[in-house]
């Protein structure tokens, strides 16, 4: 006997057909877009932020700016309108023990009578702050401009005409 080993002997079965293999298909790993979702969480949070900031300065804004431009523009739509008991009511706390409204009216239909009644006004500065004074320009019928200067603060949560120099 000799020392080399034979080779194992080949299969004698027949090899499977084609059509009875298992198909082996090619398919490449499912691609991950977790990406996508980690951008879309990033930007929704960067827009919700931005949003809130938003809101934040917006609100800022209003109440700081707008709210004495506001009262000032509806006290004197009022003196315009000659409506003076809504006038009346943007007046401050101290204000009212100052005039009554049956003062503060026949002092505003006084201005009327003598000067016509107001047709317009413009402001000649933007109020900021609490208080805020706003420095307005107003016109009478007859032709007549002068310069209106008031002090506009918060009370109670509304702003109100704190002190002026004429109706």
């Amino acid at each position: 006997m000799s020392n080399i080993m034979k080779p194992p002997p080949e299969s004698s079965a027949p090899p499977m057909p084609d059509y009875a293999q298992v198909p082996r298909y090619s398919q490449s790993p499912r691609k991950s877009y977790r990406w996508v979702w980690i951008v879309l969480g990033i930007l929704a949070l960067v827009s919700i932020l931005g949003g809130t900031l938003l809101a934040l300065g917006v609100g800022f804004a209003v109440n700081t700016v707008g709210g004495p431009t506001i009262a000032s523009d509806q006290y004197y739509t009022a003196i315009r309108d000659q409506d003076y008991a809504r006038a009346y009511s943007y007046l401050g706390s101290h204000l009212k023990t100052v005039y009554s409204q049956e003062a503060f009216t026949q002092a505003a239909q006084q201005h009327d009578t003598a000067a016509g009644r107001v047709i317009r006004y413009s402001y000649a500065n933007v109020p900021i702050g609490d208080p805020a004074t706003v420095t307005l320009t107003v016109t009478r019928v007859n032709g007549t401009t002068y310069t209106v200067h008031m002090e506009v603060r918060q009370e109670a949560g509304a702003w109100k005409i704190s002190a002026f120099d004429r109706i």
